[in-house]
């Protein structure tokens, strides 16, 4: 494989990975960026001392402000990951927007491509806000996504709006040069899936080009953003709970997130209420 960056201007297909170019239309682009401006995204921390933590590991924030749509995997509780990570972990979200919808169904055919024994497309998605925090100080840019693997079952599909970002694809047991590289565009779409690109590759965001258009709106205070990924994948509806499901520790972990989702969002109030 070459290790220059791709373009991102033409498609690309090879076993496990799909990168499609102007996939999202303009106007289901401008849905996407409206609905993306009034979702109030978070700051999470990941790896606090808790049952689900990593032995000797310690609290950090993630490096971007999320939103997760379907389920919530927090990252204080740890993400969901097939076989060993799958209990307690997944809290009921609101659903997709029609338009959400409307562009997963259309892309039923490439998915079915990638594992042809699915039967329905993803049901959960993280949408990452990336762009740069400003506060007193000079601003910090948090365009960036750690190197890592998806763990939920089946593909994986990332929409892309915004500013070009850098994908790169990396096994770090072979080399620290990527395998693949591709500056994905704004309406693109990205397909991983298979022993390749889902379970032996890592990938990471490295990179998020600056330009004026499109305008990325954020509802977070002091953040600017200039790029949003959404990427989609699969929980067993049996394993999405609400939050009064949880246990009690897990619900004492997540109360303060979910208390200020429920500030601009209907739904977590009344996951609130249930408990």
């Amino acid at each position: 494989m070459s290790n220059a960056p791709h373009d991102g201007r033409s498609p690309i297909e090879r076993s496990g990975f799909s990168y499609l170019p102007g996939f999202i239309s303009v106007a289901e682009g401008e849905q996407l960026i409206a609905y993306f401006a009034q979702l109030v995204p978070l700051w999470e921390h990941r790896h606090r001392s808790n049952a689900h933590a990593r032995p000797g590991a310690h609290s950090r924030r993630l490096t971007r402000p999320v939103y997760w749509l379907g389920a919530w995997q927090f990252a204080c509780l740890g993400y969901y990951a097939e076989p060993d990570h799958r209990e307690d972990r997944c809290v009921r979200a609101e659903p997709f927007p029609a338009v959400m919808r409307t562009i997963l169904d259309r892309l039923w055919p490439n998915l079915r491509g990638h594992d042809p024994s699915l039967d329905e497309v993803p049901n959960t998605c993280l949408i990452n806000y990336y762009g740069r925090e400003i506060s007193d100080g000079p601003p910090v840019d948090y365009a960036r996504l750690r190197m890592h693997r998806d763990g939920e079952p089946g593909p994986v599909v990332m929409f892309s709006l915004g500013q070009p970002g850098l994908l790169e694809f990396i096994d770090p047991e072979r080399s620290d040069a990527p395998e693949l590289a591709v500056w994905t565009r704004h309406r693109s779409v990205t397909i991983l899936s298979g022993p390749e690109f889902k379970d032996r590759l890592y990938h990471r965001i490295t990179e998020v080009r600056h330009g004026r258009q499109p305008v990325i709106g954020c509802q977070l205070e002091g953040f600017e953003a200039r790029r949003v990924s959404v990427s989609f994948r699969t929980v067993p509806q049996e394993l999405i709970l609400d939050f009064a499901e949880l246990s009690a520790a897990s619900r004492d972990m997540v109360r303060d997130y979910v208390q200020q989702l429920a500030r601009g969002s209907a739904h977590f109030d009344e996951q609130l209420s249930r408990e």
